[in-house]
C-alpha cells in the first residue's frame, strides 16, 4: 500500500512536471533578486574598501593592500567550506541561509565602523565586519546557482535550465556593475558628520540590499524544490586517496601490484569513485601554476585603484571617483563574451586555432602580462608627477628666493651658483642620520631698490635623514636672513585634492591681525589667522577642491584689503602660497608646486583594464568550462572548489610579494608580475601538451577525446577510468552543448 502510495506521487509529480515544462519556477524570480542584492552589496563593498582602508583608516597603502588581498582570499577559501556543508551536511537551502544572515550582520557591522558618531574601535569592527563578510559570501558563492539548478524539472526543463544559467551570469555582472557605479557615488555625493565623504552610507547601503537579499530568500522557502545531501562527496574523496596512499607505501608486503596508486584503494572503495578521482587529480595538477593569474587580477581593486587616484578624473565638467575605474572589467567583459562566443572563437576554430579551453587560457595568461606591463609602463609616466622624497642616507633641501634680485648661494654639496628672483632650487644631500652643512649667501647691496646693511649670510643648518626641510631667503629689516620652515610633507593627499600651505613672511611689524582668506567658486571660506610676532608663520596643510581661489591678505585694524589675487589648484598637487610683507606693504607673493598635479588622465588606464577584461574572458571562463566539461559529476564539487582554492592563494601570493617589498618602485613591481606570469604560461603550456580531453556522459562515462593534438592523460589512465562502468563510451568534441557548459561555467564564475 505504502508503495503504490509512493509510485502514485512520482507519477502526478511527474505529470506535474510535464505540464510546467514551459513555465519558469516560480521560486527562481526570488532566487535571481536575492543574487543580484549580493552581487550589489558585495561588488559595491569591495570597490570602496582599499580607499576606505588608507584615507579613513590611514593604512599604509602596502598594509591596505594587504588587508584587502587577505579579504579576497577568504571568501574565496570559505567558499569550499560553503560547498562540503551544502554538499555533505546541511543541503544547498540551510547554507546560504545560515551564511546570509553571517553576511548581513557582517554589513551592518562595517556600516557602524565608519559611521564617526558611534565612535566604537572603528578598526576593530571593520576586521570583525570583513571577516564575518568574508564567511557570508564565501558561504553562499558555490550554492547559489546550483540551488537555482534544483528548481527544474529535468529533462522536461533542460531549456528553461541552460536560459536560467545566462540570466542568472548576467545578474551576476549586472549587479555587480551597478554597484561598482552607484557605491562610490554614494559615498562622495553626500557629506556626512562633519566630512567631505560618507562611507558610512557607502556601507550602509549593501548592508540594506544584504539585508533585502536575506528576506527575499526567506520569503521563497514555501516555493521552493529542496535537496538534501544523500553522502558525503568530499568525505568520501579524501578517505579514497589517504586509504590508496597508505595502500601503496605497503605495497611490499603485498602480493598485488597495480600500475596506479590509485588502484589500491580498490580493496574499499567502488571502481567508479576511483576512476573519477583519477581525472581530478589530472584536472588539479594542472592547476598548480594558475594561483598567478588571479595575484594579477583581483589587483584592480588594490593596486591599480591606488594608481587610479593619483590620476586625473575630470571629464565634461565631471570629476570621476578611482574606484569608479573597477566597473570598466565587466562592463568590457559583457560586451567580449558574445563578441567570443559568437565571431571570434568560431573564426579561429575554422584556423584550428584555440579549440580547446587550455589553449585559451595560456594566451589569456599572456594577456594578463601584457597588461601589467601597460600598468607599469604607465607607473613610470605618473611617476613623473610624485614628489621626488630622499632616499636612505639623503636629506632634500628646498632653497626659495623671496627677494627681488638674484642671490648668490654656495654650499659644500653645491659649487657657487645663482637663485634668481622668485626661483626655487632643490637639493638632494648626503646624511648619515644628523648633519650640519654650512651655506653662504650673499645678494648685491642695492637688491630691489633696497639698501641692504648686511648683504651677506653665513649660517649652519641641521638635516635629518629622510627628512624635507625648506628655507626661505628673505629679509629681517635691512639684513639677509635665511628662515626655516616646519619639515615639510610633499605627499599628495590620500582622496587627490590639492593641498596648500600659506606662508607669511614679516620684514616689519607694521602689520597687525593679518587673516588671509581663500574663497573658491562654491562660495566656501578658508581663513588662516597670522600670529603677530613671529617673523615666519605658516598654516597647516588646507585640502581643498581643485579650481580657482582668491586670497585676501587683510589687515586687520584697516577695512581695505591689502592684497588680493587668484590661484590655480590642479588635482593632486601639494603647494606653498609665500606672501612677504615689508614696510606694511606686500611685496612678495607667489605660489610654488613642490608636487606637480595629477596631469595624467584616468583614460589611460583603459588599456590595461581592456588587456585584463580579454584574459578573464579568455582564462577564467574557459577554465571553469573547463573544469566543469572534465570533472566527473560526482566530483563537480570538488573541483570548484579546487578552482576557488587557487583564486585565494593568487590573493596570498600579492600579500607576499607586497610584504616582501622587493621594489621601492611600484612600476618595478607591476613588471616583476608580468614576467611571472609570463613564465608561468610556459610551464602552464609544457603541462597542457602532456593532457588529453576525456569527455563525460551523464553517467559519468569517459573517453579519450581523439581530435585533440596533445595527449595529457595517460593511456593506462583512461583505460582504468573506462573498466568496470556501464555503458557505451563516446567520443564528443570539446565544444558540444557549448551554450549550455558556457552558461553553466559562467554561473559559477
Amino acid at each position: 500500500m505504502q508503495g503504490k502510495q509512493v509510485c502514485d506521487h512520482n507519477q502526478t509529480e511527474k505529470k506535474s512536471a510535464e505540464q510546467d515544462a514551459d513555465k519558469y519556477p516560480r521560486s527562481i524570480f526570488l532566487i535571481i533578486a536575492t543574487e543580484f542584492c549580493e552581487r550589489f552589496s558585495f561588488c559595491g563593498l569591495r570597490t570602496i574598501l582599499s580607499l576606505y582602508l588608507r584615507n579613513v583608516l590611514l593604512f599604509h597603502e602596502n598594509e591596505a593592500t594587504v588587508i584587502y588581498h587577505v579579504f579576497i582570499m577568504l571568501c574565496y577559501f570559505i567558499s569550499v567550506v560553503g560547498a562540503i556543508l551544502a554538499d555533505s551536511y546541511l543541503g544547498r537551502f540551510r547554507t546560504i541561509l545560515y551564511f546570509s544572515i553571517i553576511y548581513a550582520v557582517g554589513n551592518i557591522l562595517m556600516c557602524v565602523a565608519a559611521t564617526p558618531p558611534i565612535a566604537i574601535s572603528p578598526t576593530g569592527f571593520t576586521y570583525i565586519g570583513l571577516i564575518l563578510i568574508a564567511w557570508g559570501t564565501g558561504g553562499i558563492k558555490p550554492c547559489v546557482a546550483a540551488f537555482g539548478g534544483d528548481q527544474f524539472h529535468l529533462p522536461q526543463q533542460q531549456e528553461r535550465l541552460q536560459q536560467f544559467f545566462s540570466i542568472f551570469y548576467f545578474t551576476i555582472n549586472f549587479g555587480g556593475f551597478v554597484g561598482m557605479i552607484l557605491t562610490p557615488m554614494l559615498r562622495k555625493a553626500l557629506t556626512c558628520f562633519g566630512d567631505d565623504t560618507c562611507y558610512a552610507l557607502g556601507f550602509g547601503f549593501p548592508a540594506a540590499l544584504m539585508v533585502t537579499a536575506l528576506l527575499l530568500f526567506t520569503l521563497g522557502k514555501p516555493l521552493y524544490r529542496l535537496k538534501y545531501p544523500k553522502e558525503n562527496i568530499m568525505l568520501n574523496f579524501i578517505n579514497c586517496i589517504l586509504f590508496a596512499a597508505r595502500r601503496k607505501l605497503t605495497a611490499r608486503n603485498t602480493s598485488r601490484v597495480y600500475n596506479h596508486w590509485l588502484d589500491y584503494a580498490r580493496e574499499k572503495h567502488s571502481l567508479k569513485l576511483i576512476a573519477d578521482i583519477k581525472i581530478v587529480l589530472a584536472i588539479l595538477f594542472l592547476y598548480i601554476p594558475l594561483p598567478l593569474f588571479w595575484s594579477l587580477f583581483d589587483q584592480q581593486g588594490s593596486r591599480w585603484t591606488f594608481q587610479a587616484s593619483r590620476m586625473n578624473g575630470e571629464f565634461l565638467g565631471i570629476q570621476m571617483l578611482p574606484d569608479q575605474m573597477q566597473v570598466i572589467n565587466p562592463a568590457i567583459v559583457l560586451f567580449l563574451i558574445p563578441l567570443f562566443d559568437k565571431s571570434i572563437y568560431p573564426t579561429l576554430g575554422k584556423l584550428r586555432l584555440l579549440h580547446s579551453p587550455l589553449q585559451r587560457m595560456i594566451i589569456g595568461g599572456v594577456f594578463a602580462g601584457l597588461a601589467f606591463i601597460a600598468s607599469g609602463l604607465l607607473e613610470l609616466k605618473l611617476q613623473e608627477t610624485y614628489p621626488v622624497l630622499p632616499d636612505k642616507g639623503e636629506a632634500t633641501l628646498n632653497l626659495v628666493n623671496t627677494l627681488g634680485c638674484d642671490v648668490g648661494f654656495l654650499a659644500p654639496f653645491e659649487s657657487e651658483l645663482s637663485i634668481g628672483p622668485g626661483d626655487k632650487q632643490v637639493f638632494n644631500v648626503s646624511v648619515h642620520n644628523f648633519t650640519t652643512y654650512k651655506l653662504y649667501f650673499v645678494a648685491p647691496p642695492g637688491c630691489w631698490d633696497l639698501q641692504l646693511t648686511n648683504p651677506t649670510l653665513t649660517i649652519e643648518v641641521n638635516v635629518t635623514e629622510y627628512k624635507v626641510d625648506t628655507l626661505l631667503i628673505g629679509l629681517r629689516g635691512r639684513d639677509l636672513a635665511l628662515f626655516a620652515m616646519d619639515p615639510d610633507d610633499y605627499k599628495k593627499s590620500l582622496n587627490g585634492n590639492p593641498k596648500l600651505r600659506v606662508i607669511f613672511l614679516r620684514d616689519t611689524s607694521c602689520l597687525k591681525n593679518v587673516t588671509i582668506t581663500l574663497s573658491g567658486k562654491s562660495g566656501l571660506q578658508d581663513e588662516y589667522f597670522v600670529p603677530d610676532k613671529k617673523s615666519l608663520s605658516e598654516s597647516t596643510y588646507m585640502e581643498l577642491e581643485p579650481g580657482r581661489f582668491q586670497y585676501t591678505v587683510q589687515n586687520g585694524d584697516d577695512p581695505d584689503a591689502r592684497h588680493k589675487d587668484f590661484v590655480d589648484l590642479d588635482l593632486g598637487a601639494v603647494y606653498l602660497l609665500v606672501v612677504r610683507e615689508h614696510a606694511g606693504n606686500i611685496v612678495f607673493h607667489k605660489l610654488f608646486t613642490m608636487t606637480p598635479p595629477n596631469k595624467i588622465h584616468m583614460f589611460w588606464l583603459i588599456p590595461q583594464y581592456l588587456l585584463i577584461s580579454i584574459a578573464d574572458v579568455m582564462f577564467a571562463i574557459s577554465g571553469l568550462e573547463f573544469s566543469f566539461t572534465q570533472a566527473p559529476n560526482s566530483m563537480k564539487t570538488v573541483t570548484i572548489a579546487a578552482w576557488y582554492v587557487i583564486v585565494a592563494l593568487g590573493n596570498l601570493m600579492v600579500i607576499i610579494i607586497t610584504q616582501a617589498r622587493f621594489f621601492r618602485s611600484q612600476a618595478h613591481e607591476f613588471f616583476l608580475f608580468a614576467a611571472l606570469i609570463l613564465i608561468n604560461m610556459v610551464i602552464f603550456a609544457i603541462m597542457v601538451r602532456k593532457y588529453s580531453f576525456v569527455v563525460l556522459e551523464a553517467d559519468s562515462s569517459v573517453a579519450p577525446d581523439s581530435r585533440e593534438e596533445f595527449p595529457l592523460l595517460k593511456p593506462t589512465l583512461l583505460q582504468t577510468c573506462a573498466c568496470g562502468l556501464s555503458g557505451p563510451l563516446t567520443t564528443l568534441s570539446p565544444t558540444s552543448s557549448s551554450s549550455s557548459v558556457k552558461s553553466a561555467a559562467n554561473a559559477l564564475r
